[in-house]
């Protein structure tokens, strides 16, 4: 179960580190792209950006799953619940919210779509930053 905890927590903390890039470095400077570049940056950015979540978010999918149906011993069913919201909202707000966003930005940059993504994806942000905490508190306890 030790290497369940860990797996999450490296997932987690990965994911809220990467986010934080994102929210701090990537989508700002999506604003400066020239419009006419605009395109084919995003059409790079897409793909790309799924190579380097992807495995970490399947990671702490999977061990959340795994918590939630096989918990540790000595883990508060509140912090497994925690880890499970915290897990989600991230998903939520990409389905909802950024891949719509991305899919529109694709045909060209976009202010308004743009404010959207970056305002949204602070919600990505503070879900995988507190699911990083919830996993050190479950590592802490377990």
């Amino acid at each position: 179960m030790d290497g369940v905890l860990l797996a999450q927590a490296a997932a987690g903390w990965f994911l809220a580190g990467l986010s934080w890039t994102v929210q701090l470095v990537n989508y700002p400077l999506m604003a400066v792209v020239g419009r006419s570049e605009f395109p084919a940056y995003e059409a790079g950015h897409a793909p790309r950006m799924a190579v380097a979540v992807g495995p970490a978010w399947a990671v702490q999918g999977a061990t959340t799953l795994w918590l939630l149906l096989a918990p540790p011993a000595g883990a508060a069913t509140w912090l497994i619940a925690a880890a499970a919201v915290t897990a989600a909202v991230p998903v939520l707000v990409t389905l909802t919210v950024s891949v719509p966003a991305h899919a529109r930005l694709a045909r060209g940059f976009d202010p308004v779509v743009h404010r959207r993504l970056v305002r949204t994806h602070a919600l990505r942000t503070l879900g995988w930053t507190l699911h990083g905490l919830v996993a050190l508190a479950l590592l802490a306890t377990a």
